[in-house]
């Protein structure tokens, strides 16, 4: 029985991604580093930590002040967030839907605090959710459970009794992890990747949540 569902945000609830990885890739080129479709594929779903680490194990970034890069990265993404990016076709409709089951709605997601409340502000979101918990100070972030293992707890309930909504690979490991249900909206050029056969229900829209996934969902 489900008794608490779990948003993710980036990829679900708001349509960011690209943002996100044009943001990336101008800052890096200011550095002189050229990040390639392919590239940004590798640091999709990580903290903005994670993402420079990343590029700093594999460039030379050493004259470069890791902590200036993520403030900069985040700075520019807040605005982003506060003015241009929308929301996933659905969405809406989707957290309405749970709403309307009396069930209580959280989100779990890598991004900042700052970055959910411009989210939060922008479409005003405030009143349908619960609980609001940010991976990116003080806890690992996906693919590590412990994101959604604390949401859980903080609502009161198991992870078993959870339903989390996910775009990416590494946030469908995370909830998989966390003994959740999952149902996993892939990016349209990934749908097809067998990876995501792991998740309890793939869709490609969220206007697919509906009585009847929800059933199929309740009875697994």
């Amino acid at each position: 029985m489900i008794e608490a569902v779990i948003f993710d945000m980036d990829g679900v609830l708001i349509d960011s991604e690209n943002h996100w990885q044009r943001t990336e890739r101008n800052i890096f080129a200011k550095l002189g580093i050229e990040l390639t479709d392919e590239l940004l594929y590798q640091t999709r779903g990580l903290r903005t930590e994670e993402m420079v680490e990343h590029w700093s194990n594999r460039f030379d970034l050493k004259a470069v002040d890791p902590e200036e890069l993520m403030n900069r990265y985040d700075a520019v993404m807040v605005e982003t967030m506060k003015n241009d990016v929308s929301m996933m076709d659905g969405a809406l409709e989707a957290i309405q839907f749970f709403k309307e089951k009396n069930l209580p709605i959280a989100l779990a997601s890598c991004s900042t605090q700052d970055h959910i409340d411009a989210t939060m502000e922008r479409h005003g979101l405030w009143k349908y959710f619960d609980l609001l918990v940010s991976a990116a100070e003080n806890m690992p972030g996906k693919p590590h459970p412990e994101v959604y293992l604390k949401t859980a707890e903080m609502l009161s309930t198991v992870p078993t009794k959870c339903l989390a909504i996910e775009d990416s690979f590494y946030g469908l490991i995370s909830a998989i992890s966390a003994r959740m249900k999952v149902v996993v909206m892939p990016d349209p050029v990934e749908y097809d990747q067998p990876r995501y056969g792991a998740a309890d229900l793939k869709i490609r829209s969220l206007r697919e949540i509906n009585e009847e996934t929800f059933d199929q969902l309740q009875k697994i």
